[in-house]
């Protein structure tokens, strides 16, 4: 758990970055056609060689007063086929590795033990929530694969189909003017489903937006309800009530 909670913050670290640096890139999303990368269950190990540029040297006290000095790496990469970042130590946990395409929907992310042995891979969204897709790899500290989850199981409407539906319904997927684009989630137990939050003032001409969730098996809309008003709730606005319409009742509250 401790591991892959710093995987996932060091890619939403790597992330966040990308958006402020690769405005440009975001203006062609709706006009992508990226596929889905592919990540292998092979042995990996991590060459440090490769991220030399990065490479600081630390120096820090342990609980004994000690001065500890290690190799810390903080590389990142702007390239023609986009963005690479590693972060990380031996002395620290290891490290965590992302790639994200330029315009892509998705991110490849990994991370190595100290030894610099691959310890996880998976593909993710590149969008505000860290959505896993398709298949994960776990290794053991020795090499070897322990474990593959195939989060593609139960979401037979899949990401990309998610993706096909924000377009058709003319819904911007990134936004510079404002912090948010849409806004996609997997959510429920017993019953999965997508929740997105749309803005739709380009199709009502009205500061309006929408949730919508979304069956994640047949892609049914199982409830959606538009608001009108300010979409930001913070203490400096006017407006704390939009209007509320709602066009499908929620299915996912009956038993």
């Amino acid at each position: 758990m401790r591991t892959t909670t710093l995987l996932m913050a060091l890619v939403l670290f790597a992330s966040c970055k990308a958006q402020v640096e690769n405005k440009t890139a975001t203006k062609t999303l709706n006009n992508n056609t990226m596929e889905r990368p592919s990540i292998t269950p092979e042995f990996e190990k991590l060459n440090l060689e490769d991220y030399k540029e990065g490479l600081i040297k630390k120096k820090e006290i342990d609980d004994k007063k000690n001065v500890i000095e290690f190799d810390f790496y903080d590389y990142r990469k702007d390239g023609i086929e986009g963005v690479t970042f590693l972060t990380g130590s031996t002395a620290l946990r290891g490290f965590g590795f992302s790639f994200t395409a330029k315009g892509s929907y998705y991110i490849i992310g990994k991370s190595y033990y100290t030894n610099k042995f691959i310890e996880r891979k998976c593909i993710m969204s590149s969008f505000n929530t860290r959505i896993l897709i398709g298949k994960e790899y776990f290794f053991d500290k020795e090499g070897k694969l322990e474990k593959t989850v195939d989060h593609n199981q139960g979401w037979d409407f899949s990401y990309e189909k998610v993706i096909a539906y924000i377009l058709e319904r003319k819904s911007p997927l990134v936004r510079e003017d404002i912090y948010y684009g849409a806004e996609i989630a997997q959510e429920g137990k017993e019953k999965k489903y997508w929740q997105l939050i749309l803005d739709t003032q380009k199709t009502t001409n009205k500061s309006t937006w929408e949730i919508i969730k979304l069956d994640a098996m047949t892609g049914e809309i199982l409830y959606q309800i538009e608001f009108e008003g300010d979409r930001i709730w913070h203490a400096d606005t006017y407006n704390h009530n939009p209007i509320e319409r709602i066009i499908v009742a929620d299915k996912t509250l009956k038993n």
